[in-house]
């Protein structure tokens, strides 16, 4: 399909405009940057109102332009899309009729009878042959409609249908020699196109098309046909289908002669496209269509004038939109500069008579009549003056307060070094029984004490960050120090991987639980148990420590209780004021509050089954 004389914009020229209109305005906005004086903030308020005006108004001619233009395009679109859809119906349609028209010389022309009249010089059989073909070509005529006549000429001189009327029998004699400068012996169909024949002082529009007859083997040619069809025939009726289109439709034959048109006088004269296509201004849009088998044109011309005339009123109501629209807008910024500045211009009266000092010795009050918003800005001005000697107070109480605070932390201070004396002193007790056990043979007593050393020592170190391979350590003199207790009433199996030993974990995770599981599973069973402690890196990167004993277990609501109490968002202090598991919230809290979610421990339980509590934390090279 093609186009000529179309000057309509592209959409991403004027999407841009609309995109960068806000931009700029942005940019005078804040213009701000470095050293850079702000352009607006500091400039007064009616010229910050007139800088809005103009750009609100830029903004709707912006709008208004693109809306036209927009609006131009579409319509030319719209009525480019139809003409197309409307060419290609029409397209089709000869197309269709062509088809039928090469299906019946193609039939024609390989009859065994016309190849037979063509061949033969004997006198009887080109008569008997020539009474077969007239039947034939009589038979066509008169069921086919539009055919007006056909005629075969023969190279062997035999003819059908040459009529005596000089105007038709040019028209065929032309039809063939074009033929015999194209097509040689080839079958497709010549479409020679328009001719006007006067007959009885009337005018008659007829198109002429041609075949070539060959022999089918050897391929040599035994004549030519040529079918007269009435042009209602090819084309169709324009009146029926320009219902709802623009412009005027013209089809062409292949020298240019409209064959058909919505413009009937049109008919039978040369279409002179290069005259449209190179007017004055551009006036015209032309649209055309091949007919390849016919190597003629379908032609849509209109004129943009009266394609875009409805616009020209839309532009008019623009400019009358714009002229009441730009002396409305003055008066409404002149009236709302004005009530704005007068309530603002009385307020910075106020503020710069008195000055903040002022201010507090003789507590003046604001007061303005105007708009609400300012009324608001007065109303909490004053409440501001109002809450001046309470925020005094207030830091003057804090300052009190501040002081308190820092004298009590000074106290807590002194006393956590007070309480330090302690475990000094009872280490070194320790460390003193445990030689007096050595002198008197007592090993068990001696490797007691020095288990219990180490675990006292180990829990006032002064880091809070530990390896796994010191915390594990500490958890074993534990479990030795509790079978030396409980008389090997239970067995202790320890799994841990040396590529966790090395991982740095916060101390005293591991005792806590262990004594639970010792105190409440496995003191009060009757028979041996066993204890299993063992640790792994999870899929996800983390390390499990599973502590599990095959103990007295719990009941379903005890379980429910003690995973409520790892559940709670309370504090510490108060999730334990009644809680009988002190190791297990509490080892919880200090997981969760270093590591913070998803770690902490997690505890599953069931009546005379054990227990089984997993310690999740991250994996952290030590």
């Amino acid at each position: 399909m093609e186009g000529r004389g179309v000057s309509v914009p592209e959409n991403k020229r004027y999407q841009s405009l609309l995109v960068a209109l806000p931009v700029i305005s942005y940019n005078i906005v804040k213009l701000h940057g470095g050293d850079r004086v702000d352009f607006l903030k500091k400039r007064p308020i009616k010229l910050q109102l007139l800088l809005m005006f103009f750009l609100f108004l830029t903004a709707i001619v912006l709008v208004m332009f693109v809306t036209y233009t927009q609006s131009k395009k579409m319509i030319y679109a719209k009525n480019e899309q139809y003409s197309i859809e409307l060419m290609d119906k029409i397209t089709q349609y000869i197309e269709s009729q062509i088809d039928t028209i090469d299906g019946l010389l193609l039939n024609t022309g390989i009859n065994a009878d016309v190849h037979q009249y063509l061949k033969t010089t004997d006198l009887l059989d080109k008569i008997d042959a020539f009474q077969k073909v007239d039947m034939q070509v009589t038979r066509v005529i008169q069921l086919e409609n539009g055919i007006v006549d056909m005629t075969i000429v023969g190279e062997n001189g035999n003819n059908l249908n040459l009529m005596s009327d000089l105007n038709k029998k040019r028209l065929i004699m032309d039809t063939i020699a074009k033929m015999r400068d194209t097509n040689g012996t080839h079958l497709k169909p010549y479409y020679y196109g328009f001719r006007r024949i006067v007959e009885s002082n009337v005018a008659h529009h007829y198109f002429a098309v041609g075949t070539t007859i060959n022999n089918i083997f050897p391929i040599y040619p035994l004549g030519h046909m040529v079918v007269i069809l009435d042009l209602e025939t090819l084309f169709p009726k324009f009146d029926t289908m320009m219902q709802n289109s623009f412009g005027n439709f013209y089809v062409l034959d292949r020298n240019g002669i409209v064959c058909s048109s919505s413009v009937p006088e049109m008919i039978g004269n040369k279409l002179d496209l290069e005259a449209f296509a190179n007017s004055r201004d551009d006036k015209f849009i032309v649209q055309s269509a091949e007919l390849r088998e016919m190597e003629g044109k379908i032609v849509n011309i209109y004129s943009k004038d009266d394609l875009f005339r409805g616009l020209d009123q839309t532009r008019e109501v623009y400019l009358w939109i714009l002229a009441f629209f730009v002396p409305l807008m003055c008066l409404a910024v002149w009236i709302i500069s004005s009530n704005i500045i007068g309530p603002i211009r009385a307020f910075m009266r106020f503020i710069q008579v008195h000055q903040i000092k002022n201010i507090y010795h003789e507590q003046k009050r604001l007061k303005l009549f105007g708009y609400h918003e300012i009324m608001v800005m007065a109303d909490k001005f004053n409440g501001m003056l109002d809450e001046i000697d309470h925020l005094t107070n207030e830091v003057v109480s804090s300052k009190t307060r501040i002081m308190a605070l820092g004298l009590m932390k000074k106290q807590a201070e002194l006393a956590y070094l007070k309480q330090q004396v302690n475990p000094h002193f009872l280490y070194n007790m320790l460390e003193s029984l445990k030689g007096m056990a050595s002198e008197t043979g007592a090993h068990e007593i001696r490797e007691m004490l020095g288990a219990l050393g180490r675990m006292l020592r180990y829990s006032i170190k002064g880091r809070e960050d530990v390896k796994l391979r010191e915390e594990l350590e500490i958890a074993k003199a534990y479990l030795k120090l509790q079978q030396f207790r409980f008389d090997d009433r239970f067995d202790v199996h320890i799994d841990f991987p040396d590529e966790l030993l090395q991982a740095k974990v916060i101390k005293m995770i591991l005792q806590p639980i262990l004594e639970n599981a010792i105190t409440h599973g496995l003191e009060d069973r009757m028979v041996k148990g066993n204890l299993l402690f063992a640790g792994k890196l999870s899929p996800e990167g983390d390390i499990e420590i599973l502590i599990k004993d095959d103990g007295l277990g719990m009941s379903q609501a005890k379980l429910e209780a003690i995973r409520a109490e790892l559940a709670s968002g309370d504090e510490f202090l108060d999730r334990i004021k009644n809680s009988e598991h002190l190791g297990v919230v509490n080892v919880h809290s200090r997981l969760r509050s270093v590591y913070g979610e998803p770690y902490g421990l997690t505890i599953q339980s069931a009546e005379g089954a054990g227990t089984e509590v997993v310690l999740r934390l991250p994996y952290k090279e030590g």
